[in-house]
């Protein structure tokens, strides 16, 4: 069995590779690794791997439909809830829309979109083990108050 060790980079396709080189350097402090203008690709990284995210600006048309195949969302892992908390601030400031605030059991989670509607997630781990975690708590999707991590309406 093939026995992957992470998710190692997400790549775009994007309407226009420089709006959204833009809006991933301020919204996630990614950083440029290469850019090729002349094919619209631009390669981003947090400065360790040669890229976590690529983007390539191949897309055209509408928004593709919530019930077609495809992208759901990708994930960002910071390091602590306090950090998603300042995150979160940091996206309103720049004012970059939030479409939820998130408690998964497992994680706590922020979640807006790119520039061509693609969800992004920001989130930070909430438990030691998220296997053992998951496996006996399962997920949760309850609506939180980022600034008290109290769940809303439960």
């Amino acid at each position: 069995m093939i026995q992957a060790r992470k998710l190692g980079h997400v790549v775009l396709n994007v309407r226009d590779a420089q709006k959204s080189k833009e809006f991933y350097t301020r919204a996630l402090g990614l950083k440029l690794a290469y850019e090729d203008r002349d094919r619209g690709a631009v390669f981003l990284s947090f400065g360790t791997q040669h890229h976590d995210l690529a983007l390539f600006q191949l897309a055209t048309g509408a928004t593709p439909d919530a019930t077609q195949p495809g992208l759901h969302h990708m994930a960002w892992q910071l390091g602590s809830f306090a950090e998603l908390q300042a995150a979160y601030r940091e996206l309103r400031e720049l004012g970059i829309p939030v479409e939820s605030t998130i408690e998964h059991n497992v994680t706590r989670s922020v979640y807006f979109h790119d520039p061509d509607g693609n969800r992004v997630e920001l989130y930070c781990d909430m438990v030691e083990d998220g296997f053992e975690s998951m496996r006996t708590l399962g997920p949760r999707r309850d609506v939180i108050d980022i600034e008290t991590g109290e769940v809303l309406g439960g």
